[in-house]
């Protein structure tokens, strides 16, 4: 593919892999640049709603992650203190009422079926190891300037995409240097093999357990083999990246389920839950933003790889057949910003509510009692609904 069909995407994680691919799929060459060494399997689990899968399903994703996922059969809430069922919210059906399933995966499962899609595509290209630095726009190009093994060397392209997380240089190159946004908590996760563990756990459900002093979530994953599990509360650690080393005990005291649980895990990773404020505008001239680069999200609705996936498919629709390639990617952003913003929002409010204490955390649960799953469907209906290619 010619170099004045390129676009050069920054960062190849979830959000990167799928942009290149719709890309691809729009008739661009994706050249994908990857500051890392080696794109790392991260052992962590990960939900895919049914806007998720549909976005899966648009690039082509989604059947060769079916084979290693667990569809979801319920959402099913619990108090932590006492193993009292607060609420159910049924997820059987999902692939009839809203066209896709919902699935519970690992992410490196995800990681890898994007990979393959890729290796399938002769006009996607990943290079490790390089860093981007800079880019300057011109009348009819971008070029875009990298450090390859500490030599300076530069791509030409149509755009340049940035998809490179939380700690976005893209954002800061853009935006100016600001630090995310510490909620002031803690995650802590483990992948746990189902053979470890009573049959029940392996059951097809998400079951969030709201204690005193955070919260657990977990559910099955990797064709049912393996648990995940993430607990988290309150914190001060505000260290980069989400694979840190974590032996700090989990706080409070659980039902039996929960707590026979926690302690079935040979290690925890942690990551501190941050977030940005919704951003005015995303890019300039012919560079843009994706996933959490642009939008990142507490992960109380687990949608920010869901939302990640949606840009990727509105990216590559709005570039698809576009003459003017910076007005197609503003475009693209004027798009996204109101529902990613409105996720932003949403989880944030979602997350207040999980950390509710004493008689407000009382009248929550009594209001999930009676309420539960009927404002469970509301709450999701808009988010689970959404389609970027119409």
């Amino acid at each position: 593919m010619a170099r004045t069909r390129t676009v050069v995407v920054a960062g190849a994680g979830i959000g990167g892999l799928a942009a290149a691919i719709g890309l691809a799929r729009a008739r661009f060459r994706a050249l994908v640049l990857e500051r890392a060494d080696a794109l790392e399997d991260i052992g962590a689990g990960i939900q895919l709603s049914p806007n998720a899968t549909r976005a899966l399903s648009h690039i082509g994703v989604l059947d060769r992650l079916r084979p290693r996922a667990v569809e979801a059969r319920a959402l099913v809430v619990g108090d932590g203190g006492s193993g009292r069922e607060l609420a159910r919210l049924s997820l059987a059906g999902m692939a009839e009422r809203y066209g896709t399933p919902y699935l519970l995966a690992l992410r490196g499962d995800l990681q890898r079926a994007l990979l393959s899609v890729v290796d399938d595509l002769a006009d996607v290209e990943i290079e490790r190891g390089v860093t981007v630095t800079d880019a300057a726009t011109h009348t009819r190009a971008i070029t875009v300037s990298c450090q390859r093994a500490g030599r300076a060397s530069e791509e030409i392209g149509q755009a340049l995409i940035g998809a490179d997380g939380l700690w976005s240089r893209m954002r800061e190159r853009l935006h100016g240097a600001e630090e995310p946004r510490f909620a002031g908590l803690v995650a802590r996760r483990a992948v746990i093999l189902a053979s470890a563990l009573p049959a029940a756990y392996a059951l097809p459900d998400v079951r969030l357990w709201l204690g005193a002093h955070g919260h657990v979530v977990h559910y099955p994953v990797a064709g049912g083999d393996r648990i995940n599990v993430v607990a988290i509360s309150a914190g001060d650690w505000q260290g980069q990246g989400w694979n840190a080393e974590s032996d700090t005990p989990f706080p409070g005291r659980w039902t039996e389920p929960v707590a026979r649980l926690l302690a079935a895990a040979n290690e925890y990773r942690g990551w501190a839950l941050a977030d940005r404020p919704p951003l005015p505008r995303w890019g300039a001239e012919r560079t843009t933003l994706l996933g959490d680069a642009a939008h990142p999200m507490l992960p109380f609705l687990a949608q920010g790889a869901a939302a990640a996936l949606e840009d990727a498919v509105v990216l590559s629709r709005r570039l698809a057949d576009a003459d003017d390639v910076p007005a197609a990617l503003r475009a693209y952003e004027e798009e996204r910003a109101p529902r990613t913003a409105r996720l932003q929002r949403a989880a944030r409010r979602t997350g207040a509510l999980y950390r509710l204490r004493g008689p407000l955390a009382l009248a929550r649960n009594a209001a999930f009692r009676l309420f539960g799953a009927r404002r469970l469907a509301a709450r999701y209906d808009w988010i689970w609904r959404y389609d970027g290619r119409s």
